[in-house]
C-alpha cells in the first residue's frame, strides 16, 4: 500500500485519541519530571567523569584503565542500592536479590500513578502494565558472582525461585501488577531499544480494544557496576569520549544511561470525564521492523523506518506539516543519524519547520527506557510550548542535508511563533523494529471559574505518624511554592491518593487557611478539628467526593508523592582476584652468534622449506619461490632454534640468506629494531606506500613489484606488532602510518595503495592528509569493497571461523586447505587442522594464528568504519571482474555493492578499472599478476584512468 493511499484510508477513521495523565522518571539527576524538564531546559548533562578510586571500587582492571580507548565516563543514577522494602511488601533477602531494575520500575510506577491521581488496589479502574527493562548485569555481576566465589557472610543467592523472579525479564510487569494489585493486562514487551515505546503502541491498542481503563507504559535500564566506563571500539556504538553528539559533525556514538520513565494513559474521553490533568494526547502510533531489507542484522534500515513513521501519521490523522518538534531516535552515530533523518524526510512531505532533538545528549543512551524517555520529553515540550537546546551540537553531520530539509537544531532555548500542535516521537531497536508515534497538544476546552469561597475539605494519610508529619512538611512546602487551587487540591488528595491508616484532615477556606492548619498540626495540634467529615475521616472512615466541597471546576493537580523510607539493600560482588604478574623470562641461549654460522643455518632452513640446493647468500627469497606460507614457517623455524622473535614482515624485508643472518645477529644481540614498514624495492623520490590486506601481512605487493617499471620506492606497511591483540580502529591505524610515512618522507604529495582491507584504511590515510594540509597526489584501492559493504553487525570468533576455510583457500592456495572444510569452532582447532597437514611445521602455528587473529580484528575494525569526508582526487579503483565469492561474503556479511558507491566519498576524479581474476586471484594467480601490474602501470604513466 503506498504512502498516500494508507494515509487517505486511516486519516477519515483515526485511532481513538489516548490521553497522557500521569508521568515519571527516575534519572540522573531528576527524580521527578518537573526536574527532568528543568534540567532539559538549562541544557544539563549528565555525564560524568569517573574517579580511580571509583573505577577501582567497581573492579575495573587497571590494565584496562590504561588502554588508550579507555573511556572513564558514564551516566550513573544515584542510589541504585536503596529501596523501600517495606512500603511495597518485600522482605529484605527478597530486596537484595531482586534486580535494582526491578525495583526502580515498581517504584516509577507507583510515582507515575500518584502523579495521574489515579489509586491502585481501588477496584475503580481495571489497569494495565506494558513493560521492558534491559538484561539483569546485577543477576550477573552481583549475585552470581557472589555466589560462584564463596563470598563470606553472604546468604545463599543460588538460582532459586526467589532471584529468577527478581531478575529475569518475563516478572518485570506482573511484579508490579501483583505489588499495586492491579488487575488488567500485564505484559513484558521487549524489542531491544525501542521496546518502551512499543510498549505504549501496545498499551493504547489495548485501552482501545477494552482490555482495560488504565494502562502503565514504560522501561527501565541499569547497569552494574555503575562507575566502570567501557573500552572504546571504532564504528560501535560507544562514543570515544564518553559524549554523545546526535546530528553532529563530531558524532562518533553514545554513552550507555541509566534510568526508567512510566507514563499513565486513558481513553481521551474517559480522562476529561475523570477531570485528569492531561500533558498531550497520543494520536496514534506504529511499529514495523525492516526484515532483511538493510546490510545486517544490527544495521538500521531506511525504508522500514520511515514506514513507521507514515503509519503513524497515518493512525494519528495529522499531516506531516503539522508536526513542530521530533524527538529522534538520535544515537548520534556518524551513519545512523544520517540514516534517520532521511528515513524522516521520505515518510514527512511538509514544509513547514520542524525542530529536531534527542534526549540522548543528556542522558546516553537509556536502551530499554529510551523510547519512553523521549516520549515523556515530546510530552513536556507540547505541554510547556518549549522546545529545549539541544546540547553536544555546533556544527551538522555532513551526510545529514539539514540545510535543504524542513529540520531544524536549536542550540538554545526556544519559544516557537505559533503553537506546535503536534510533535512525534521515534524509537528504533537493535534488530530493526522501529515504533513512532505522534503526540498533539492538549487545551482545555474553556476558562475555568474560580472556587466558590466555601470551605474545603484536604485529606492526608500515611503508613506510620513519623511518615505523616513528612507528609505534611512535603505538602506545606509545595503549597507554598506553586499556590495551586483549592478546589483541585481537594479533589487530588480526595479522591486521587491511597488513604493510610495514619491520617490528617483540614477544613481550609483558602490557601492560607490551609497552610496555617498544616503549620497547626506540626506543631503538635490535632488532625481532625470539628467538621464531622473530617473526623471520620480520621477514625479510618472514607469520604464522599460530594463532602470534599465544590469540585465543579476541579481538576487533579501535581502533589507530592508519598515520603518512601528507601535503604540498601544489595549484594556486593566478590571481589575478582587480581591476575598475578607474569614471570620474568629466563635470559635465552645465543647460540651461534657468528653471522658465519648464521648464514649456513639460514640457507639450510631455506633449503628445506623450498626443496632447492645450492641458495646463495644474495639470491632473493621472493625470486626463489618463496611467498608468504613459507616465510611464516621460515620464521617461526628460526625463532624456534635461536630463542628469539623472528619478526616475518622484517625477514620479507631482508629477503636475502645474508639480509636475514645479519636481522638474525642483531636479534641475539638485543641490537635490531622492530618496523612495520618494508621496503619492498629501492628507489629515488616520492614513496608509492602499500598498505596491507586484512591479514595484516604485505606479500601479495612484492609479486606485483617485479612486474612494475616504477622508479620511486616502494615501501609497504605490515600490522604492527606493538599494538597486540586489543581492538583497532581504522582512524587509529590511519594515524599510526601517517606517522611513520613521515619519518621517511616528511611532506607530500604522498601516493597510497591498498589491497582489500588497505585499501579502505589507505583512503583514511588520505583522508587524514589532507586534514593536516598535505597533498595526495594519486590513492590506488585495489577491490576495495566501498564502506557501505561493511555496516552493520560484528562477527564472534566462531562466525568468523565458519569463513575461515574458504578465506585461507583463497588467499594460501598452497596451504591445502579445502574450501569445503568443514570450519573450525574454536583457534585451538585451527591449531589441530594445521597439524593434519603432513607437510605442516607446528613452529608455523602460532604466526598463523596470529595472521588469522589479525584478520579477524581488521575485518571488526571495517564494520565499524565509515569516512566522514571526502578525498579529493584523484582515485583509481581496481575492480575485479569475476565477483568475490558469495559464500564467503555471506558469512562475513559483507554486501557486494558496486565500486562505483566509493564515488560519493570522493570529491574529484575517480575511476574504476576492471582487472581480471576475483578479489584473491588477482594476486595469487601467477597468470593475472602481470596483467594487474600492467593495469597499474598504465595509470602510473597516466595512460590507463
Amino acid at each position: 500500500m503506498t504512502k498516500e493511499r494508507s494515509n487517505d484510508m486511516t486519516a477519515a477513521n483515526p485511532a481513538e485519541p489516548v490521553a497522557i495523565v500521569g508521568m515519571a522518571v527516575r534519572l540522573p539527576g531528576a527524580r521527578t519530571v518537573d526536574e527532568f524538564w528543568q534540567n532539559l531546559v538549562d541544557g544539563v548533562s549528565a555525564v560524568r567523569d569517573f574517579t580511580d578510586e571509583e573505577l577501582a571500587a567497581a573492579g575495573v582492571d587497571e590494565r584496562l584503565r590504561a588502554q588508550p580507548g579507555y573511556v572513564a565516563r558514564g551516566v550513573p543514577l544515584e542510589g541504585v542500592d536503596r529501596f523501600d522494602a517495606d512500603f511495597f511488601g518485600y522482605t529484605p533477602q527478597e530486596a537484595r536479590v531482586t534486580d535494582p531494575q526491578h525495583r526502580v520500575f515498581l517504584e516509577t510506577c507507583w510515582r507515575a500513578l500518584e502523579d495521574a491521581g489515579t489509586v491502585p488496589r481501588s477496584g475503580d479502574a481495571t489497569i494495565g502494565v506494558f513493560a521492558s527493562s534491559s538484561m539483569s548485569t546485577y543477576l550477573l555481576n552481583n549475585i552470581l558472582r557472589d555466589e560462584q566465589e564463596g563470598a563470606p557472610n553472604s546468604a545463599p543467592t543460588e538460582l532459586s525461585y526467589p532471584v529468577l523472579i527478581g531478575n529475569d525479564k518475563d516478572f518485570l510487569a506482573t511484579r508490579v501488577s501483583y505489588k499495586l494489585g492491579l488487575t488488567g493486562p500485564s505484559q513484558t514487551v521487549q524489542s531491544a531499544c525501542s521496546s518502551s515505546l512499543v510498549a505504549l503502541h501496545q498499551a493504547a491498542a489495548a485501552l482501545r480494544g477494552g482490555e482495560c481503563d488504565v494502562a502503565l507504559a514504560g522501561g527501565v535500564s541499569i547497569t552494574v557496576p555503575q562507575h566502570s566506563g567501557y573500552l572504546h571500539k571504532e564504528g560501535g556504538i560507544a562514543s570515544p569520549d564518553g559524549h554523545c553528539r546526535p546530528f553532529d559533525a563530531a558524532a562518533g556514538g553514545t554513552v550507555r544511561g541509566n534510568g526508567a520513565g512510566v507514563v499513565v494513559l486513558k481513553r481521551l474521553a474517559d480522562a476529561l470525564a475523570d477531570r485528569d490533568r492531561i500533558y498531550a494526547v497520543v494520536r496514534g502510533s506504529a511499529v514495523t521492523n525492516d526484515g532483511s531489507d538493510k546490510i545486517g542484522f544490527t544495521a538500521p534500515g531506511v525504508r522500514g523506518q520511515a514506514r513507521a513513521v507514515s503509519a503513524a501519521l497515518a493512525a494519528a490523522g495529522t499531516p506531516a506539516d503539522e508536526i513542530g518538534y521530533v524527538e529522534a531516535h538520535g544515537t548520534g552515530t556518524a551513519i545512523g543519524d544520517p540514516i534517520e533523518i532521511r528515513a524522516l524526510s521520505m515518510a514527512h512531505d511538509g514544509t513547514r519547520e520542524c525542530a529536531l532533538g534527542s534526549v540522548k545528549a543528556n542522558l546516553g543512551h537509556l536502551d530499554a527506557a529510551a523510547g519512553i524517555v523521549g516520549l515523556i520529553k515530546t510530552a513536556l515540550v507540547l505541554h510547556h510550548q518549549t522546545v529545549p537546546p539541544q546540547i553536544n551540537f555546533s556544527a551538522v553531520n555532513p551526510l545529514i542535508p539539514l540545510e535543504r530539509s524542513r529540520y531544524v537544531v536549536h542550540t538554545d532555548k526556544h519559544l516557537p511563533a505559533e503553537p506546535i500542535t503536534a510533535a512525534a516521537v521515534s524509537s528504533f531497536g537493535l534488530g530493526g523494529t522501529n515504533g513512532h508515534c505522534v503526540l498533539g497538544r492538549h487545551v482545555a476546552a474553556e476558562r475555568r471559574r474560580e472556587p466558590a469561597g466555601e470551605p474545603y475539605l484536604l485529606l492526608l494519610s500515611a503508613r506510620g505518624p513519623e511518615a505523616l508529619v513528612r507528609q505534611a512538611e512535603r505538602l506545606r512546602g509545595h503549597l507554598e511554592q506553586a499556590r495551586p487551587r483549592l478546589d483541585d487540591l481537594a479533589l487530588t488528595l480526595g479522591t486521587g491518593r491511597t488513604h493510610w491508616t495514619e491520617r490528617l484532615a483540614l477544613v481550609a477556606g483558602s490557601l492560607d487557611e490551609a497552610l496555617a492548619g498544616l503549620d497547626a498540626f506540626l506543631a503538635g495540634g490535632g488532625r481532625a478539628g470539628d467538621h464531622p467529615a473530617a473526623r471520620d475521616f480520621v477514625a479510618g472512615g472514607s469520604v464522599a467526593p460530594e463532602l470534599l466541597g465544590d469540585l465543579g471546576a476541579a481538576v487533579k493537580t501535581v502533589l507530592p508523592g508519598y515520603p518512601l523510607e528507601p535503604r540498601s539493600h544489595w549484594i556486593e560482588p566478590a571481589p575478582r582476584e587480581a591476575a598475578p604478574a607474569p614471570a620474568p623470562a629466563a635470559a635465552p641461549a645465543a647460540p651461534g652468534a657468528d653471522t658465519g654460522e648464521l648464514l649456513a643455518e639460514v640457507v639450510a632452513v631455506l633449503q628445506q622449506l623450498l626443496g632447492i640446493d645450492g641458495i646463495g647468500p644474495d639470491d632473493d627469497f621472493f625470486d626463489l619461490g618463496g611467498d608468504s606460507l613459507t616465510a611464516v614457517d621460515a620464521a617461526s623455524l628460526l625463532s624456534q632454534r635461536y630463542h628469539v622473535e623472528v619478526d616475518f614482515e622484517a625477514f620479507a624485508d631482508r629477503r636475502t640468506p645474508g639480509g636475514i643472518a645479519e636481522y638474525l645477529t642483531e636479534l641475539v644481540h638485543g641490537t635490531a629494531e622492530y618496523s612495520a614498514m618494508v621496503r619492498v624495492r629501492e628507489g629515488e623520490g616520492p614513496h608509492l606506500f602499500l598498505i596491507y590486506p586484512a591479514g595484516g601481512t604485505n606479500f601479495c605487493y612484492f609479486r606485483l613489484a617485479e612486474h612494475l617499471d616504477f622508479d620511486g620506492p616502494l615501501t609497504a606497511f605490515a600490522y604492527p606488532r606493538e599494538l597486540g591483540d586489543g581492538p583497532v580502529t581504522i582512524r587509529q591505524l590511519a594515524a599510526l602510518y601517517i606517522e611513520r610515512m613521515r619519518a621517511v618522507q616528511p611532506h607530500g604529495p604522498y601516493r597510497l595503495a591498498g589491497y582489500s582491507f588497505g585499501g579502505n584504511l589507505a583512503f583514511e590515510v588520505a583522508l587524514q592528509l589532507q586534514r593536516a594540509g598535505e597533498g595526495v597526489s594519486g590513492l590506488y584501492l585495489f577491490d576495495a569493497h566501498p564502506p557501505e559493504a561493511y555496516v552493520g553487525e560484528s562477527l564472534t570468533e566462531q562466525e568468523f571461523l565458519v569463513a575461515l576455510p574458504q578465506m585461507i583457500a583463497s588467499v594460501m592456495p598452497d596451504a591445502g586447505i579445502r574450501r569445503d572444510a568443514a570450519p573450525p569452532r574454536s583457534m585451538a582447532e585451527v591449531a589441530e587442522v594445521l597439524r593434519t597437514r603432513p607437510d605442516w611445521l607446528p613452529a608455523g602455528e602460532e604466526e598463523f594464528l596470529r595472521f588469522v587473529r589479525i584478520w579477524r580484528r581488521n575485518h571488526e575494525a571495517l564494520k565499524g568504519y565509515y569516512p566522514d569526508g571526502k578525498v579529493s582526487g584523484p582515485v583509481v579503483v581496481f575492480d575485479a571482474e569475476q565477483p568475490h565469492p558469495e559464500e564467503e561474503v555471506a558469512v562475513l556479511r559483507i554486501k557486494l555493492l558496486s565500486k562505483d558507491y566509493w564515488r560519493s566519498h570522493v570529491d574529484g576524479e575517480m575511476s574504476v578499472v576492471p582487472v581480471p581474476g576475483n578479489h584473491y586471484t588477482m594476486f595469487t594467480d601467477l597468470a593475472l599478476v602481470p596483467r594487474l601490474a600492467a593495469a597499474f602501470q598504465a595509470v602510473l604513466d597516466g595512460r590507463g584512468a
